[in-house]
């Protein structure tokens, strides 16, 4: 009987199943992929306020499962949302299943994640043996890995004054006799004497600032003193640092951290770089415990990006 089974034409169908269904497997974990982005991408368009995540899964958790039936909770969309935020360019091994990636889930370091996805590969690990390995990973000691090694960033310039301004070409905009337009940023202008210009010409790009609430580790509202009795309110991601993303451990951690040290409507000093691709400025933040004054707080403030990073808070990133 063996014999008889074991034919070309039956090897040939042994092989045909198991590539439907490697593809099958495959497509899963792509779908779920591009749900995760999805998600994310809808997120980063809300308000920013806590809680905004939650009620979207909450929402497309009940609607896709009226819709699609079983398998959309919200603890299974919560995996894909992981999933792609540890996989921003594309999953990268196509052999590994939908519960091994969910496994690994909570291994953030790409450096370990890729070892151990080889290894998985390799060594054929049963999911016992796989959460067995991740929980080594995340009991090693931080710092020992490429993701979690410490960065220096560029020493921030705190050289030139505060609120010095562009001043705008005569031939853009009209304007009094005796009088200049300045660029106040953020897309302000306003109009002043020409006496008062004496400074303005080099913009310096740094403002007093008070902080209104944090969304996470690198990203805050606050309300901006642009100068000439002007407040704008200003949604900022901080300069050359990526904090973990919401709803992680990792990024709860970076949030209660930015909280605690900038405290309720703290005041600090901000020096604002090019905007991202959602239109928030990148800046840096200074700010000095129990101290209002911003000279004070942009000549000897705590600079909270390169805090974050000796504190393993975040990591180093490029727009």
């Amino acid at each position: 009987m063996n014999k008889l089974i074991k034919t070309d034409t039956y090897t040939t169908l042994v092989n045909d199943i198991a590539e439907l269904y490697n593809l099958a497997r495959r497509t899963l974990v792509e779908s779920y992929w591009q749900i995760g982005r999805r998600i994310v991408e809808q997120e980063q368009q809300g308000d920013g306020k806590a809680g905004y995540g939650a009620r979207l899964l909450e929402h497309l958790s009940e609607d896709l499962q009226h819709e699609l039936g079983r398998g959309f909770s919200i603890r299974n969309l919560r995996k894909m949302r992981r999933f792609y935020l540890n996989n921003r360019i594309r999953p990268t091994s196509a052999e590994l299943s939908w519960s091994q990636h969910v496994e690994l889930l909570p291994v953030t370091n790409k450096v370990e994640r890729r070892r151990l996805e080889r290894r998985i590969i390799s060594g054929k690990l049963s999911p016992r043996q796989i959460r067995q390995e991740v929980h080594r990973i995340e009991k090693s000691e931080p710092g020992s890995s490429q993701d979690t090694a410490r960065a220096i960033l560029p020493p921030p310039g705190r050289q030139q004054p505060l609120q010095c301004y562009g001043l705008i070409a005569p031939d853009r905009i009209a304007r009094s006799k005796g009088t200049v337009i300045v660029d106040c940023g953020f897309n302000i202008w306003r109009e002043i004497e020409r006496k008062d210009a004496k400074l303005h010409g080099q913009p310096s790009y740094t403002y007093p600032a008070r902080v209104e609430s944090v969304i996470d580790g690198d990203t805050v509202w606050v309300i901006v003193d642009c100068g000439y009795g002007t407040l704008t309110r200003q949604k900022l991601r901080l300069h050359l640092i990526d904090a973990p993303e919401r709803r992680t451990p990792e990024g709860d951690k970076a949030t209660r951290f930015v909280r605690r040290v900038l405290g309720k409507n703290a005041d600090i000093v901000i020096c604002t770089h090019h905007y991202d691709k959602y239109a928030r400025y990148l800046v840096d933040i200074f700010y000095l415990p129990d101290s209002a004054d911003p000279k004070a707080i942009y000549a000897q403030g705590i600079y909270l990006n390169q805090q974050l990073l000796d504190k393993g808070l975040a990591r180093q990133w490029k727009p």
